[in-house]
């Protein structure tokens, strides 16, 4: 495995906060990253030092950066692009944004028509490239390439993103949070499709899903350092885990010697005057390694819904509702019940209804037909993903404090302002920092803390996970699925919806379908949607091919139809007798392998499981692979 690129020395502050510290780093050929850290511990910033958009503090030894080949080209997809440069593009010619002197050419050909330009563009690929993107773009499911990026929903927008990243031939590519904005079908379509990719790349993400199954690499900021692991996301965990107790068994015989040691250092004056500078020094460094084992802890906190108290069961229901934006129907035979006990995963494709059926729930919409009903002054508090900016001046006491010291909760409780941001991660030197100086996860950290001052009878969280770190992720997770009441979450990532909800419902086709469990349960049934709609789209294009076809192809007689047809061989006879029982034979093997897989129990990951399912995966994939070929030679022996 070669070397693509390798640094050393990298450090970098802002004022006083240090992000790298003396950081060492290695990418070889055929990586595939997954990056991970808490929010503001440099992970987008490390992806733009590699671009070099940030420049590394001046240090001693100097920050270096090796590349095996000075011109290897790296592509870089970020979270969020600024569209408003890009005015005179539409979907079809996004691509460019990431080819500046293609973007040139086209601008300039807009302006002007020049032979020698469209060569150019030529010898550029610049129709290559914008081929590819556009079929990426087709898989997306996206059609209308003349919009204008303002009427774009920021799933479209992400779209067009990913088909310039899966479309580059550059040797590294860079994904900063692919997934944000993206509905669950998008996610599996890119999860696929990265999973084919030749090149080598880093992903940012919090999509464990998308990380377990498209890394075999984790590199995790920590401390001003990356730490790097061979292995998918799961592997990552289990030694994390295992690490996380060595820590703890150093930490306490480290703390029994302490014991000793201070006890030693408490005795009388004449002890005082026997004692060793060497082993006063040995004190002193055992307090600093204690400090350092807690400091290499995973940091944990302890964030809580909380509820208003009401008894009331049955919350909401809706009996064959329907709701319409004027001529556009957007829901149909609408029959629901969220209860007390409910956590519910609600999923659908972008558009198809969530956020409607959000505002039928908070009133703020009505059903056309069918009836609501709603216990006497329920509170529903939504966290959406259009969250009200923050007051960038202000810092997170200002905001959390409202210049008081205590923070007082939805259930009366007072807690020192200090200590509950301290429950959302917020260090002391953090909580006095402006607001303009955290980055895009820790501001999305401190409106969830802002939110959670509440009490409510239902929690509505939509896209709660966007732009969050996993280590936050997973305390939110923990909490939603000890909480005891209703909670309903529009999301994405698979393995929140699987941890948190018992219930699964999905928005298709202007219906709503319920499923027990959290996204487990529901998949098979959106990769059946997948393959029906795969299917219709084969279809109605064969037909299309098979009315061309009838159009082009002159009449032909009997007899000369009979001349044109081939005859079997001996061996063919021979296969023909038998192809039947061994396509029947196929099928009953495949749905055999089909069952095992969907009766496979997710709780509870750990790589013992994780070689089971990838067992009973691999098998249902051969047997899929072996019937598709008996139907292709089933097909050949009757067409005789």
């Amino acid at each position: 495995m070669s070397i693509l690129l390798s640094f050393r020395n990298l450090n970098l502050a802002f004022g006083q906060r240090h992000i790298f510290q003396d950081s060492e780093f290695t990418i070889n050929r055929g990586d595939k990253i997954g990056l991970i850290g808490l929010n503001g511990h440099g992970k987008s910033t490390l992806l733009k030092i590699l671009m070099e958009e940030v420049s590394p503090d001046i240090s001693a030894p100097p920050f270096t950066l090796d590349r095996t080949n000075e011109k290897f080209s790296i592509f870089y997809v970020p979270q969020e692009i600024n569209l408003e440069d890009y005015k005179d593009l539409t979907p079809e010619t996004f691509f460019l944004i990431f080819y500046p002197e293609l973007l040139d050419i086209h601008r300039k050909l807009q302006q002007k028509f020049d032979d020698k330009l469209m060569q150019k563009f030529e010898d550029l690929k610049g129709w290559e490239i914008q081929n590819s993107y556009l079929s990426f773009l087709k898989g997306f499911g996206f059609f209308n390439l003349n919009q204008t990026f303002n009427s774009l929903s920021g799933g479209e927008q992400k779209k067009m993103a990913l088909s310039a990243g899966l479309s580059s031939n550059a040797e590294l590519v860079l994904w900063d949070e692919p997934t944000n904005h993206l509905d669950i079908e998008s996610i599996e379509k890119f999860e696929d499709e990265l999973m084919t990719q030749k090149n080598t790349y880093m992903i940012i993400s919090h999509d464990r899903y998308l990380l377990n199954h498209t890394t075999n690499q984790i590199c995790h900021i920590q401390n001003g350092k990356i730490i790097s692991f061979q292995g998918n996301y799961l592997n990552y965990l289990d030694h994390l885990e295992a690490k996380e107790k060595e820590l703890e068994k150093n930490l306490d015989k480290l703390q029994n010697k302490h014991r000793r040691e201070l006890a030693w250092m408490r005795q009388g004056i004449k002890a005082r005057g026997t004692r060793s500078k060497k082993r006063v020094e040995g004190y002193h460094n055992i307090n600093t390694e204690i400090s350092r084992l807690k400091s290499l802890s995973r940091k944990t906190t302890e964030m809580e819904l909380i509820h208003s108290g009401r008894k009331t069961k049955k919350l909401i229901e809706i009996q064959n509702g329907q709701f319409s934006y004027d001529e556009n129907e957007i829901l149909e035979n609408l029959n629901l019940i969220i209860t007390k006990k409910d956590k519910i995963a609600l999923i659908g494709a972008n558009g198809s209804g969530k956020s409607t059926l959000v505002k039928l729930f908070t009133e703020k919409l009505k059903l056309n037909s069918g009836n609501l009903k709603i216990a006497d002054n329920l509170k529903i508090i939504v966290f959406d993903q259009h969250r009200e900016s923050l007051d960038s001046s202000k810092t997170p006491l200002e905001v959390i404090g409202d210049e008081n010291d205590f923070v007082i909760l939805g259930d009366g409780r007072k807690v020192h302002v200090n200590s509950y941001l301290g429950k959302f991660l917020f260090s002391s030197d953090q909580v006095n920092r402006p607001i303009s100086t955290l980055s895009g996860g820790e501001k999305n950290r401190l409106q969830l803390a802002q939110f959670m001052k509440q009490s409510a009878d239902i929690w509505i969280f939509d896209e709660p996970t966007n732009d969050l770190d996993i280590e936050t992720i997973e305390i939110l997770e923990g909490n939603l699925k000890s909480y005891d009441a209703a909670v309903v979450i529009i999301g994405h990532d698979r393995a929140f919806l699987d941890k948190v909800c018992n219930k699964t419902w999905l928005i298709h086709d202007k219906k709503l379908e319920i499923f027990e469990g959290g996204y487990t349960q529901v998949a098979p049934f959106l990769h059946a949607l997948e393959l029906e709609r795969e299917n219709h789209d084969k279809a109605n294009s064969q037909d299309g091919l098979e009315r061309s076809e009838k159009k082009s192809t002159p009449d032909l007689d009997k007899q000369e139809l009979g001349s044109l047809k081939k005859k079997m061989t001996y061996q063919e006879k021979q296969r023909f007798k038998i192809i039947d029982e061994e396509v029947s034979k196929a099928e009953q093997e495949l749905e055999k392998a089909e069952q095992a897989l969907g009766n496979f129990d997710f709780g509870d990951m750990n790589s013992s499981k994780q070689e089971e399912y990838d067992r009973l995966n691999k098998t249902k994939n051969e047997k899929e692979s072996n019937l598709e070929k008996l139907y292709e030679e089933w097909e050949h022996l009757n067409s005789f």
